[in-house]
């Protein structure tokens, strides 16, 4: 398994219980996928230097977790479809 960092910007309009909801949706991917959540941090509503679909804050939160290469694909798949989720970035640490 490789160590990754995702950080994910969630939209900061959408109600708290729904941000938490995508946060455990990851953590269920991860873990469902033979992985494991190694920690996670929710920096919480922030703004942002520039809009990114016309927002101008976001929930950051960032998750640092093992997982196997064939899956970080699907992951990101999900990721890209999920319309709440703002931006992501899922970095390898052991390429580091």
């Amino acid at each position: 398994m490789r160590n990754y960092e995702g950080v994910f910007i969630i939209n900061a309009d959408l109600p708290t219980e729904t941000s938490k909801g995508i946060v455990h949706q990851i953590q269920d991917f991860v873990s469902k996928n033979g992985g494991r959540i190694d920690s996670l941090q929710e920096w919480g509503k922030k703004r942002m230097t520039y809009r990114i679909k016309k927002k101008h804050e976001g929930n950051y939160v960032i998750i640092n977790f093992q997982l196997e290469t064939q899956h970080t694909k699907k992951l990101e798949q999900s990721l890209r479809l999920n319309d709440h989720i703002l931006r992501y970035l899922l970095v390898n640490k052991d390429a580091l």
